[in-house]
């Protein structure tokens, strides 16, 4: 197989090779004073073609027209025979071989011509054979070594450009489930809010007039919030230029409001909030996303029944959030739930480096527990 490039570039290679070899035949023909020159013009010749094979069968063919151009003396022969098989041997040992066989080859015919008896004028022949052998070897070993660093080089853009696709694609799997876990974040919540504000109604026709319209305002007001924290989700989708704008972050006193706003939509849940320190912001939204999932799975399977809310910590140890209600007998709601809200904080407790349980407790009452390190301001 030809390393060398395109098809194109190869055919030229052949072509100019063929003139090279035509070329030094016709002159050795002409120069030939006798029988034995014109045998060893048409020994350059047959060389020269032999050579248009020399991509395939190169281990042997190589070596063959060396020991071919012992007689023919070819200088075609001698550069370009050592070169080749120093560009396609993996090994260094054998190309040395070559060469030295290449060297032998073009000093042979100095021991029986009459170049031979001129000292000076063998000398110099033997020192220039020598220096085209070394120079054509040494040419093919850096080509070869080329060719290995490109094809490395080539190899690592290709993992490079794989691996990058790899992680574009990760981001992007990872980016529409965290909009995912977003969306399922506010729409839950909020809607859950909707439904039990309007079951309130539908099992209450006995409402006076003044209760109806501040139910009515309520779940207007819940339906709206819903409405436009998740416009502004879709705009984020939907954004063309780098930065798209971003919500306000849910603070600590939004884990309050949670659950003020569950008390104003008819749920028994009660606040028991231990925390005297400011809470830093990234803990304060984990929490508050906890104690959302936990009223929103509240508000959906345990409508009917106490809750209570737990908030305990200080700087340096843990905050120990708990949301628990007692289990509800016989009830059932026709909200969907698919226990993504669960996956999502789970995932959201252990990237802040801490733990969730959630489960029945012996006391009859279902509880999730969350345990987030709280670390010290610095």
């Amino acid at each position: 197989m030809d390393e060398l490039g395109a098809p194109e570039r190869r055919r030229w290679q052949e072509v100019l090779l063929l003139v090279a070899v035509l070329a030094e035949t016709v002159i050795s023909a002409l120069l030939a004073g006798s029988w034995v020159g014109l045998l060893q013009s048409a020994a350059i010749g047959v060389g020269g073609v032999a050579l248009l094979w020399r991509h395939r069968h190169w281990r042997w063919l190589l070596p063959v027209l060396l020991v071919l151009n012992a007689f023919a003396w070819s200088v075609v022969l001698l550069v370009v025979v050592p070169y080749c098989y120093a560009t396609r041997s993996p090994r260094r040992l054998p190309t040395f071989l070559v060469a030295v066989l290449a060297a032998l080859s073009g000093l042979a015919p100095l021991s029986w011509t009459e170049l031979g008896d001129d000292q000076l004028v063998g000398a110099t022949g033997a020192a220039l054979t020598v220096l085209i052998v070394a120079a054509s070897a040494a040419t093919g070993m850096y080509t070869a070594t080329r060719r290995m660093l490109l094809a490395q080089l080539r190899q690592r853009a290709e993992q490079a450009e794989s691996g990058q696709a790899v992680a574009q694609d990760q981001a992007r799997r990872a980016e529409r489930t965290r909009i995912a876990r977003e969306m399922h974040d506010i729409v839950a919540h909020k809607i859950s809010l909707v439904a039990l504000q309007a079951g309130a109604l539908e099992v209450n026709p006995s409402l006076d007039r003044e209760q109806v319209q501040q139910s009515a305002a309520l779940i207007r007001e819940t339906a709206t919030t819903a409405l436009s924290e998740l416009r502004e989700v879709l705009g984020v989708l939907r954004g063309d230029g780098e930065e798209a704008p971003l919500a306000p972050q849910p603070t600590w006193e939004d884990v309050r409001r949670l659950v003020v706003t569950s008390q104003e939509a008819g749920i028994s849940v009660d606040l028991f909030d231990f925390i005297d320190d400011p809470v830093p912001d990234a803990l304060a939204r984990t929490v508050y996303r906890v104690v959302q999932e936990g009223l929103t799975n509240i508000h959906k399977h345990a409508l009917h029944t106490r809750a209570r809310v737990a908030l305990i910590g200080e700087p340096g140890t843990d905050m120990v959030v708990e949301i628990s209600n007692v289990l509800p007998k016989g009830f059932t709601t026709d909200l969907p739930g698919a226990r993504m809200g669960l996956s999502g904080i789970e995932t959201r407790v252990t990237h802040a480096g801490g733990t969730i349980t959630s489960g029945p407790t012996d006391d009859g009452r279902f509880e999730v527990k969350a345990v987030i390190p709280w670390p010290t301001a610095p």
